[in-house]
């Protein structure tokens, strides 16, 4: 029997996340009839702020409890602050977030993988996108909160690099009560030659972004490149008259409607014995899942080894609800598919391809790096406040 710690985070924006990430854990666990070979442990990390915290519980699970591996939901900063201890002990280190940042050295511990949405290789394909259907000039809109990822780096450098061109920022208030654009509509009424915005909310604030967007004309007219967050199905879109606007468009990692055999499956089956429908959160549970099963095959054949085992994996390809995720050899970072998405009458997510040449694509993206300075430092796991 396999020892699995798991620390988990909690959220206010989403009080389901840690819940809907271990029942998706569970669910794959059950679906591969392989719950009986594993011994769960779990603790509570708060937003994944308090490192010293969050190294003394990964500490007590590998000492104390003995655990095999440990998944840690929560930033890549803490990975790196652990990654040494994990090596030194040779226990598995799985993190999982949603990517909203990258690392400052994409260097692997060598007992370490980070699994993730890749949200800052999606919001760099966006903002690439943007840059080459428009006219180059863009506004450039974001919470305060989604603003302090690097996901909101990647979106306006790529849009830059490719010739884009930043008229305006705007950093709307956190306080929900507080949300306005009207900085937005004053400088669009200064550049009538701008038709493009660029946006990263997600929850309560993406839901506000779409209501104040179908309600104003000057907003509704323009092409709107968006984050993954705001491609989330379960946001409440029935504010405004949504039929007005119809150049909503973002690369994410999945969608419900994608049509391979193991979403479907995943669908069907969290959905029945949960009551809950599949979301982000319990596909990253899910594939968490994938990849025990994989790491239980190794130890099957004898191979105990951690760093031996991560070897292994990056020589795997996992069949997800996503595609075909693979770990990359240079960084141990997982990625799989990336999809350009649109929202037609914003109620309405279509999927319209997908990326081809996605493995040349993220061995570019990995090559990203921030200069000394330009980077928040936000210590929240993304979502997690």
């Amino acid at each position: 029997m396999l020892r699995a710690g798991l620390l988990l985070p909690r959220s206010t924006f989403y009080p389901s996340l840690g819940i809907d990430f271990f029942n998706g854990l569970k669910e794959l666990l059950k679906y591969k009839q392989i719950k009986d070979d594993f011994l769960l442990t779990t603790d509570n990390i708060g937003f994944g702020v308090n490192e010293q915290e969050i190294y003394t519980k990964a500490e007590k699970m590998i000492l104390q409890d003995d655990v095999d591996l440990v998944i840690l939901f929560a930033d890549v900063m803490i990975t790196e602050l652990l990654q040494p201890l994990f090596s030194a002990t040779n226990k598995i280190l799985l993190t999982v977030n949603f990517g909203a940042n990258f690392p400052e050295n994409w260097t692997p511990g060598t007992t370490a993988i980070t699994h993730s949405l890749n949200f800052c290789w999606h919001t760099s394909l966006t903002g690439e996108l943007a840059a080459k259907e428009t006219n180059k000039q863009a506004v450039n809109v974001v919470s305060y909160y989604d603003g302090g990822y690097r996901q909101c780096f990647c979106m306006l450098n790529a849009h830059q690099v490719n010739g884009g061109i930043p008229v305006y920022n705007h950093i709307t208030d956190i306080r929900i009560e507080q949300f306005t654009l009207g900085p937005v509509l004053s400088a669009l009424k200064e550049n009538t030659d701008v038709n493009t915005l660029l946006c990263l909310f997600s929850g309560d604030q993406a839901e506000r972004f779409y209501a104040e967007v179908t309600r104003n004309t000057e907003l509704s007219r323009l092409n709107i490149y968006v984050s993954p967050m705001m491609l989330d199905e379960p946001l409440n879109l029935s504010a405004g008259k949504t039929e007005s606007v119809c150049h909503v468009k973002g690369y994410i990692p999945w969608h419900s409607s994608l049509e391979n055999e193991a979403n479907i499956s995943f669908q069907k089956h969290y959905n029945e014995n949960t009551g809950n429908k599949a979301n982000y959160f319990s596909l990253l549970g899910w594939e968490s899942g994938l990849l025990l099963h994989e790491i239980k095959k190794q130890h099957d054949t004898g191979n105990t080894n951690a760093s031996n085992i991560i070897v292994a994996l990056t020589n795997i390809v996992v069949e997800s609800p996503r595609g075909r995720i693979k770990t990359d050899t240079e960084t141990h970072y997982t990625y799989g598919p990336a999809y350009l998405a649109e929202r037609s009458k914003l109620s309405d997510i279509k999927i319209v391809k997908e990326l081809n040449g996605a493995d040349g694509s993220w061995q570019k993206f990995t090559k990203t790096k921030l200069s000394s300075g330009e980077s928040s430092n936000w210590r929240n796991t993304y979502l997690c406040i």
